[in-house]
């Protein structure tokens, strides 16, 4: 398999390096599988300060654990975070952990997504600062 990434996303996440924002992938893969991702794409762990897989909590997606966990894990509370999710599961997930939710409609359209986060993107090459301020005022005009 190829593993292409999510347009944009290298650029995003070398923004939020560059303002110091710590980061985490939260995947219901394998290790197995990610191993594979590490194989096609040497530098993929580089991108992130933390990697979880299915093998570090107990309950998947939808439950909110995984997000919860990597929180956790960074220091950071749940309302500080921000979910960058584009399946179903992800996107509930993000929204149960009490945390601001970017929906990526890269999978599903952003029709049957909007219901389920804050705000909805094309792909990382439509997210920029306007977008993550625009994310976290709708956040906490549901919390």
């Amino acid at each position: 398999m190829e593993y292409a990434y999510i347009n944009g996303v290298e650029n995003v996440m070398k923004w939020l390096r560059d303002k110091g924002v710590a980061t985490a992938l939260v995947t219901s893969s394998n290790i197995p599988k990610m191993n594979c991702v590490y194989r096609v794409h040497p530098e993929f762990k580089q991108l992130f300060d933390i990697v979880l897989t299915s093998e570090d909590f107990t309950q998947s997606k939808p439950h909110p654990d995984c997000y919860l966990k990597a929180a956790s894990i960074l220091g950071v509370a749940p309302d500080k975070c921000m979910v960058f999710e584009d399946s179903f599961n992800g996107l509930r997930a993000g929204w149960t952990a009490g945390m601001p939710v970017v929906g990526l409609a890269t999978t599903n359209p952003a029709s049957k997504i909007a219901s389920l986060c804050d705000v909805v993107v094309e792909d990382f090459s439509h997210f920029d600062e306007k977008t993550c301020l625009l994310a976290l005022d709708h956040f906490k005009k549901r919390s």
